[in-house]
């Protein structure tokens, strides 16, 4: 092709584009032009069709608008990767304009025209796609299963006759197991058949080179058994029509060939049967003219043997009129061409009344009606046992028809032949829509699929079995059977269908459930009562001693209680109560308990508890709840409670010794006015000690320089790159070693050390940022993370301090994310909010630190200029072992995604753990398999080394 261009030729730009447009639209995949910041610039018709939009709307739109996995922040990712690899094809979905996802996949080229930088989309609908390679799936398990069910073997050659798959049933069958015979020739592994298998081959190759199907027969014998197998050999091709191979379908014909041979015996047994049948038999020509007969007729007939019965009439045997009836009787047959049975009564010459059984069919040959045959028997034994047993059936119909049990009969393949009652009462359905219907087909559900499983397993096993089934009726009631399935036997002992005989039991089920309500649960205000919260704290207690965790014990009792009692009476006591216990709901975590233990104590256990001051934050927030004003009986009432507070394993490692360890403290809660709340006293004593002596240590480590930033890398899981760090404070201490945050930092903030020591971290991990940044060149610059305290806020003009240290080190504050815990949106302060607000307008990144693992509400993320959240570690801990964690793992990264927050993931040991909060959408992580925290040299090194740490 020439390198001249359309321009050389000629064509003017407005020409050149409407060429493009043209072309562009005769593409019948959707077609999209979109910009570096995602607007879409250009599209063909085959997108306006694809999406619902017109040209003009999609022009306005944004790609994040159109892919469903793709927001702003994922673009802008999913480009710079495009920037460097030209080309990108990825499987995704697209919304159309009525909210339908489509799967797709989608072709993305970067180019550059005029400086300007694009890209082209190409977006190709996969719906036909995927459901041809789900009927393909299909066809290939319905494929798998007819071999697997197929009583025939089923034999692959190769087109060097080497077999390539064999039935399960090949070494059974040809004596030659699998593993020995598959990849073999005939002529290499045999087995019992006498056909030399040089000859097999020289069939099967037959077969290949004429490319016509033969039928073979392979026959041995089996001990003293005779076997032969007909072999059902066909050519195999490809796709192209050439011939592939050979298929055999191998039928076992032993019995047909035994058949034939005892076909030959049959004629010679023909007459004998005839001759010893019980009834008189006999079978006559068209003209009613015997052609053969037994001895029994000859004796009817009073003759002296069957043969002389041979040629001759009724009218030849018996009198005109018996004569006559029996002619009729053939003549009917053979006018109707059907068989003829009748039961008659007759008087037997005793005088008693008996019955015989006449029957009488037309004899067809060879398609042809060639006479009669016809036999009598005495039937009145039979007749008389009849009677007895349809009264017993009557007698048992009726027990059946006034059970209050509902009996159902299924066949072998679990459906309902019969049921007893006119309705189903649970279903609201007349029984005769039931029957020929299986539990799963109708009603359906979990329930009763699992109920035709049960059917089922008793069919297979042959032994009775039981379930219990629930739901709800027309009215919205609920039900509750029982349900007893027993098998039914044939004369054979083998098992023809199953009996289910199902009890309402929904009375005995109501009861039960009330006897374990008031066993498990207060009845007044519906809160576990002492027992279930004993065996809740059981659980919490191995839980935690197994993962080493922290939990707490609340003991809370309401002040002056006894005096609304003693006022307003018990009723609006009770009434009390009950709101007494909402407000304590409301106060908690979903997955905190609350008891209450007797009269006006509640009790509430508080798992999973990673810091001291959430239980403060928590008991603050009970008292103040408490403290409002109830309206009880018309009337503004106040109370208050006292709270006293137990930690495992602090104060106890039983549940005995912190209950004992919680209502301590709520006494002392008490003794100290009450409204309060108290931690047990023998913690606050131990630890007074220590943290006099550590606020003294903080005071010279600040002037001795004993503290020392690490840094801990934060890496991007798509690229596998360092995209930032989080700065950690460790104090070297000379008698104490190295000391960690959590062993100081309550002091320091109790102390109001806290704001010399924030103010000296943020400004180092300035200075590191500055340092880090500077050496990276055109890439893109790193972001810091460091931690503040609430105290920060509290005790010091933050606003200032950060502006006044920005400026002295040169960071710039899109670099800095500063990281809060949710303790601080309790606070629910406008100061902080304003201050919260000034870091944002300034470019700063606020982040949640430990998101979801405190008590805050998700309207406070609304309320805050939130950005960022992260995701504690024990949450990301157990995600590659249990479903449970990743589930909670995928909620928490849904919830950030709709709140429009960039997540990052704390505690990453493996690759695992980084591939699965990949998948669910996480982007940034950080953790033990990415680095531990480490100095600003090493991180140095690493950075410049640039490997992809996602490997």
């Amino acid at each position: 092709m020439s390198s001249t261009n359309i321009s050389d030729r000629g064509l003017n730009g407005a020409m050149q584009l409407k060429m493009l447009s043209f072309v562009i639209n005769r593409i019948q995949e959707a077609v999209l032009i979109c910009d570096a910041d995602g607007r879409i610039c250009l599209v063909n018709l085959a997108s306006c069709d694809e999406l619902g939009y017109t040209e003009e709307n999609l022009l306005q739109m944004s790609v994040t608008e159109v892919l469903t996995s793709l927001d702003a922040t994922q673009w802008q990712m999913d480009w710079q990767v495009l920037q460097h690899q030209q080309i990108m094809i990825r499987e995704t979905h697209i919304r159309n304009s009525d909210a339908t996802t489509i799967p797709v996949e989608i072709q993305a080229n970067y180019f550059v025209d005029s400086g300007q930088q694009y890209c082209v989309l190409l977006i190709r609908n996969l719906s036909a796609h995927l459901e041809m390679l789900e009927k393909l799936r299909e066809q290939e398990l319905q494929f798998r299963q007819l071999v697997k069910n197929s009583p025939d073997i089923f034999i692959r050659y190769d087109q060097d006759c080497r077999r390539i798959f064999l039935s399960d049933d090949y070494e059974r069958v040809f004596g030659v197991s699998a593993a020995k015979a598959l990849g073999k020739k005939p002529t290499e592994v045999w087995g019992r058949p006498n056909m030399p298998p040089a000859e097999y081959e020289i069939r099967l190759r037959e077969v290949m080179q004429s490319g016509t199907a033969q039928e073979i027969e392979l026959e041995w014998m089996k001990g003293k058994h005779y076997v032969c197998q007909s072999l059902h050999a066909v050519p195999e091709r490809n796709v192209k029509g050439e011939i592939t191979g050979v298929l055999t379908i191998t039928r076992d014909i032993s019995h047909i060939r035994r058949v034939e041979r005892e076909l030959r015996k049959r004629e010679q047994y023909q007459s004998a049967l005839i001759e010893n049948f019980p009834f008189v038999v006999w079978l006559k020509d068209l003209d009613s003219k015997l052609l053969a007969a037994n001895s029994a007729y000859a004796e009817f007939a009073k003759v002296a043997s069957k043969e002389e019965l041979e040629g001759r009439t009724d009218f030849d045997l018996f009198p005109l009129e018996d004569a006559r009836n029996y002619v009729d009787g053939d003549k009917r047959v053979l006018q109707s061409g059907l068989p003829y049975l009748a039961v008659v009564p007759i008087t037997k010459p005793n005088g008693e009344k008996g019955w015989i059984e006449a029957y009488k069919s037309p004899m067809v040959l060879d398609g042809k009606v060639v006479g009669t045959v016809g036999f009598f028997r005495d039937v009145t034994e039979i007749k008389q046992n009849e009677e007895k047993l349809l009264q017993r059936e009557r007698e048992l119909q009726s027990l059946i028809n006034n059970t209050p049990d509902t009996i159902i009969r299924y066949d072998l393949n679990a459906r309902r032949l019969y049921a007893n009652t006119p309705k189903l009462k649970r279903i609201g359905i007349d029984t005769e829509k039931l029957i020929g219907t299986s539990p799963s087909e109708y009603p359906g559900g979990e329930a009763y699929v699992k109920y035709e499983e049960k059917i089922k397993g008793v069919i297979s096993s042959a032994t009775p079995d039981f379930l219990e089934l629930h739901g709800k009726a027309e009215n919205g009631n609920a039900w509750f059977i029982h349900v007893r399935i027993v098998p039914e036997f044939g004369d054979n002992g083998q098992v023809v269908g199953v009996l289910a005989v199902e009890r309402d039991i929904t009375e005995l089920m109501e009861y039960r459930e009330r006897i374990h309500y008031l066993a498990y649960y207060d009845a007044l205000t519906g809160l576990p009562n002492r027992t279930l919260f004993s065996d809740r704290v059981n659980q919490v207690l191995a839980d935690a001693s197994w993962h080493e965790q922290r939990f707490g014990l609340m003991m809370l009792d309401l002040d002056r209680f006894k005096e609304v009692n003693d006022t307003l009476g018990h009723q609006a006591g009770d009434e009390l109560l009950v709101a007494v216990a909402q407000r304590l709901n409301a106060a908690v975590r979903s997955y905190d308990t609350i008891a209450r233990l007797s009269g006006d104590e509640f009790a509430i256990l508080l798992p999973e508890l990673r810091n001291p001051d959430d239980l403060a934050t928590i008991a603050r927030k009970i008292n103040d709840e408490i403290a409002k004003p109830f309206h009880i009986h018309k009337k503004e009432l106040f109370i208050s409670t006292s709270i006293g507070i137990a930690i495992y394993p602090d104060d106890g490692e039983d549940r005995a010794t912190l209950f004992k360890s919680a209502d301590v403290a709520m006494y002392h809660a008490k003794n100290y006015g009450r409204n309060n709340y108290q931690f047990y006293s023998r913690e606050l004593g131990s630890k007074a000690s220590e943290y006099i002596m550590l606020g003294a240590s903080i005071r010279q480590a600040l002037k001795n320089a004993e503290f020392e930033l690490f840094y801990q890398p934060q890496v991007d899981l798509m690229s596998g790159s360092i995209v930032g760090a989080e700065a950690l404070l460790r104090w070297r201490n000379p008698q104490l070693g190295v000391v960690m945050p959590d062993r100081f930092i309550k002091v320091a903030e109790e102390s109001g050390l806290i704001v010399e020591i924030g103010e000296w971290v943020l400004r180092e991990a300035c200075n590191a940022l500055v340092s880090l940044n500077n050496n990276r060149g055109e890439q893109s610059p790193l972001s810091m993370a460091v931690n503040l305290s609430s105290r920060q806020f509290l005790y010091n003009d933050l606003l200032a301090s950060v502006k006044q240290i920005l400026a002295e080190t040169g960071c710039k504050p899109e670099w800095l994310k500063l990281e809060i815990t949710e303790s601080l949106l309790l606070e629910d302060s406008q100061e902080i909010i304003n201050t919260l607000s000034a870091f944002k307008e300034m470019g700063i990144t606020i982040s949640i630190d430990d998101f979801c693992t405190g008590y805050s509400a998700m309207s406070y993320l609304g309320q805050f200029p939130i950005s960022q959240v992260k995701i504690d570690r024990s949450f990301v801990r157990d995600i590659a072992a249990k479903q449970d964690k990743l589930e909670l793992i995928t909620a928490i990264i849904r919830i950030a995604h709709a709140l429009r927050l960039e997540l990052v993931a704390e505690g990453v040991e493996s690759k695992q753990q980084a591939n699965l909060l990949k998948i669910q959408g996480c982007t940034i992580a950080q953790g033990y398999f990415f680095g531990k925290p480490m100095r600003l040299r090493h991180l140095e090194l690493i950075l410049a080394d640039g490997q992809n740490l996602m490997q």
